[in-house]
């Protein structure tokens, strides 16, 4: 296993990427491998998969690429398979469908990248007001089923040289520390280097009984199109005191081909996609009891694929993502075990607190909810650039404002770039500073925004908001104001929901 290259050490300039060189319908191929391996006492093994992942650009605007991305994993011989086919003669078997992922994401101008998940059947409408959701934090304990690394964070514009962080997805996560480190070439072509680093805190200080990561990432940068034309990733755990490593996962994979997928290809490629991720979809709310539905509801939707694949291109790479949703639907048929369908890039979302629950902690900036007891929170979650935008960080500017530091307002953009926030708030001239919600939306389960949510000082929820109105204001002040009085037994606490942009029944969509 190597990763010296993956070490922060060097201070050289290097050029930005341009925001995108990406268009519609081309097709960008990786190819590498994914290997796991544990040195534990009782538990040693050694396993490697070969990864191929083809990232196919659906659609192009002025601010966003909408892409979609199929991640493939197919075993390798590995040790285990090696040892047993000395002795018994066998092979490996080499008629084992691959592990698919089928994920739509959009990558905005400032490289941050969010997943979409349209709704309803094919054809598929992706656009402004479309469903995103954070990405999913990489597995730190065995190999990932999704692979975005070809979409690094771009350096921020004032300080380009220097390191940078990113918050994680995963609110129990240290930041991620980026930092470019010259220019470097991949296949002949000229390419910014980029390398991250993120550590447990005890991978420094080890202490006895406990285990600690590592977690360091290489990307080489096109500066053609500002995604990775090579990405090397090392993730290694320690137990105890011990200095050895008790297990690690090693990806590598760089790329092999980009083309441009147009006319009637590319329809029958983005057809197989939304076909994919719509079935997975209609199904995913029934996996967790498929013997209560019966075979019958699982075989009707396995037919109606069949049909689907009977007049489709056999040749298309994203048939593998129409085929293992119906293998899911046959094993469902079956009565078999099936686990949540891999096509749909989600993952099981914490719930929007309720009053009186303890407030989920999360890193905004150099914010910290746990580490700021004392004082009232204001959390505004919100979409940069949407038409509920502005409403929104009006009323947080204004509480900001009227309550002069005895309130910590912190407006949390999702879902957006970083560009169109600064606009909004150059636009509106707001005195309160705008933080990156990426962690909060995770811990907080957000599914639409706008959203308030009044934390007191123990850090319990006290009131929350669903959408934005003329009343919004009003009902955000009463309810600070109610943290510095006594309280009264009459007192109301509880969510409270729009009747304007978010109605009573349907909260505001971005």
């Amino acid at each position: 296993m190597t990763g010296g290259l993956l070490a922060l050490a060097l201070f050289c300039p290097t050029a930005e990427p341009p925001v995108s060189g990406l268009a519609k319908g081309d097709e960008l191929t990786f190819i590498g491998t994914v290997e796991e391996a544990v040195e534990r006492t009782g538990s040693r093994f050694r396993r490697t998969q070969k990864l191929e992942i083809r990232v196919l650009v659906l659609e192009k605007r002025d601010t966003w690429t909408d892409v979609a991305v199929l991640t493939l994993l197919r075993r390798k011989d590995d040790a285990v398979t090696g040892a047993v086919g000395a002795v018994t003669g066998a092979g490996a078997e080499k008629n084992t469908p691959p592990g698919v992922r089928l994920d739509l994401l959009r990558v905005h101008a400032d490289g941050s990248t969010h997943h979409l998940h349209p709704v309803g059947p094919p054809p598929l409408t992706i656009d402004s007001k479309t469903p995103a959701r954070t990405l999913p934090p990489i597995p730190l304990d065995t190999f990932s089923p999704f692979e975005f690394g070809m979409f690094p964070p771009r350096a921020p514009r004032s300080a380009p040289d220097k390191p940078w962080t990113v918050a994680s997805t995963d609110p129990n996560r240290p930041t991620e520390t980026w930092q470019a480190q010259g220019t470097d070439s991949v296949t002949g072509e000229q390419c910014a280097l980029l390398v991250m680093n993120q550590q447990h805190a005890n991978w420094a200080k080890p202490v006895g009984g406990r285990s600690a990561w590592l977690r360091a990432d290489a990307v080489w940068v096109s500066a053609l199109d500002g995604t990775a034309r090579k990405v090397h990733r090392v993730i290694k755990h320690r137990d105890g005191l011990s200095t050895d490593l008790a297990a690690w996962v090693e990806v590598k994979y760089e790329l092999k081909d980009k083309t441009a997928v147009i006319g009637r290809t590319f329809d029958r490629y983005r057809r197989d996609v939304e076909t994919a991720f719509a079935a997975s979809a209609d199904l995913a709310p029934f996996l967790a009891d498929a013997v209560k539905h019966g075979p019958k509801f699982f075989e009707k939707r396995a037919d109606k694929l069949e049909l689907y694949l009977a007049e489709s291109d056999v040749s298309s790479p994203y048939r593998e993502a129409v085929l293992a949703v119906h293998r899911q639907l046959e094993a469902a048929s079956r009565g078999e075990s099936v686990a949540p369908p891999p096509l749909l890039g989600g993952r099981k979302r914490p719930a929007w607190p309720e009053p009186n629950q303890p407030a989920p902690d999360f890193t905004a900036g150099t914010f910290r909810l746990s580490e700021n007891r004392g004082k009232p929170v204001l959390l505004v979650f919100f979409k940069p650039g949407s038409e509920t935008t502005d409403l929104a960080l009006a009323i947080a500017d204004a509480v900001h404002e009227k309550y002069a530091g005895r309130v910590a307002v912190l407006p949390l953009a999702v879902w957006g770039d970083s560009g169109a926030v600064r606009k909004d708030r150059e636009r509106r001239k707001l005195t309160v500073p705008v933080l990156d919600g990426t962690q909060a939306e995770t811990a907080y389960g957000v599914e639409s925004v706008p959203r308030f949510a009044v934390i007191d000082g123990s850090g319990v929820v006290k009131w929350t908001f669903a959408g934005v109105g003329a009343e919004t204001g009003a009902a955000a002040k009463s309810q600070l104001d109610r943290l510095f009085t006594q309280p009264s037994p009459d007192g109301v606490v509880g969510t409270t929901r729009a009747a304007g942009t978010g109605s009573a029944t349907t909260p505001a969509r971005p």
